[in-house]
């Protein structure tokens, strides 16, 4: 399903590219709101892109003030304030966005678009950095001095913030498209479809650890020194979390959650994770320290989540995840006809320092 969640201390926020609905809950008052209907008239009329690949991308800012989404149509980044929910403006992409961040000092609106570049939107666009192929996430160190991006090319890469061109480092190792990377302090987790999560040195560039959960990984959410994983085409999400081994850090597979129907879409704020699990919303609260994880029970919210994520359409033909893992397995059957023939190994972890403005 190409929808997703998006919370704050205040809001849930439930998105669906396929069908243009966006849906922002008040956790205060519990009132509903539908975002798309305040684009206006003119929006409305135009037609729901049902033909290119697309991705559901929503995000509040760090403070909670400011909520951004992209829309099924025009390629437009609608920009919200969160203390009455008016439009503040929407934005034109030049591309489909595949991911939006804001970044955690100065609120500045990120995005990631499926041409592979990178765009901050403060006063005016400007193209941050570029990938070779389409952007799958973004993150940022706590002091906004560096941008982690991945792509569908097995890349994971690291540059400094906001002048991207100046690359620390490329962390090579995944075997298919990397499509989630979390930073905590100066580590960085990353999630592929070749099933594993990897755990890299920032300052470096060095592999740390590599952990394998036997499914391609589809999506990365942190909640405070935890991680969960969210699996392609799965009815688990897997919580991680790095400890300390000697001098070394190591990942370590704490809990597995499973649900009753597929998991689509995990969002998180403070000790807080919710999961969108078939036509169902699920919160659980997480105790990082003594690694609990408690669902919560809100029956009454649940039920207008619950309904509110029913009226989404799933339109897989529209969905890019779905297509990246499609393509990963394509490159797989051609791979091992190729293997016939004798090949030199591979590195299968490396990572590339590059100097100053090396790369443009």
């Amino acid at each position: 399903m190409t929808c997703c969640i998006a919370v704050s201390e205040t809001a849930v926020v439930v998105t669906c590219i396929s069908v243009d609905r966006c849906f922002v809950y008040s956790l205060d008052s519990g009132n509903v709101i539908n975002l798309t209907e305040s684009l206006g008239e003119s929006y409305n009329n135009m037609p729901i892109n049902d033909r290119d690949l697309q991705k559901t991308c929503a995000a509040f800012s760090d403070d909670g003030k400011l909520f951004a989404y992209n829309t099924n149509k025009g390629k437009l980044l609608s920009i919200w304030n969160t203390a009455d929910w008016s439009l503040v403006e929407n934005k034109t992409l030049a591309k489909h966005a595949t991911n939006i961040v804001f970044t955690p000092k100065t609120n500045v609106i990120v995005v990631g678009d499926k041409k592979g570049d990178v765009y901050a939107f403060d006063k005016f666009p400007v193209c941050v950095l570029g990938h070779s192929s389409m952007i799958l996430d973004i993150s940022f160190t706590s002091d906004e001095k560096y941008i982690g991006t991945c792509d569908s090319d097995e890349k994971v890469r690291i540059s400094h913030y906001p002048n991207g061109k100046n690359i620390l480092y490329y962390m090579m190792g995944h075997e298919a498209y990397v499509s989630g990377i979390c930073i905590m302090n100066n580590l960085i987790l990353s999630g592929s479809g070749d099933q594993t999560l990897r755990l890299w040195n920032v300052q470096d560039g060095y592999l740390q650890d590599k952990l394998s959960l036997h499914t391609p990984i589809q999506s990365l959410v942190r909640i405070e020194d935890i991680f969960a994983a969210q699996l392609y085409d799965s009815k688990e999400v897997h919580f991680i979390k790095i400890e300390e081994n000697g001098s070394k850090q190591r990942l370590k597979d704490i809990k597995t959650i499973t649900f009753k129907e597929n998991v689509a879409s995990l969002g998180a704020f403070s000790n807080q994770l919710w999961v969108i699990a078939g036509i169902s919303v699920h919160e659980f609260t997480v105790d990082s320290r003594n690694e609990i994880i408690v669902e919560n029970e809100n029956p009454k919210r649940t039920l207008i989540l619950n309904g509110l994520v029913k009226s989404f359409v799933c339109l897989e033909n529209t969905n890019l995840m779905i297509f990246l893992h499609k393509k990963m397995i394509e490159k797989q059957i051609r791979t091992k006809i190729c293997s016939n023939y004798s090949m030199p190994a591979l590195n299968s972890s490396k990572r590339i320092k590059l100097h100053n403005n090396s790369i443009c």
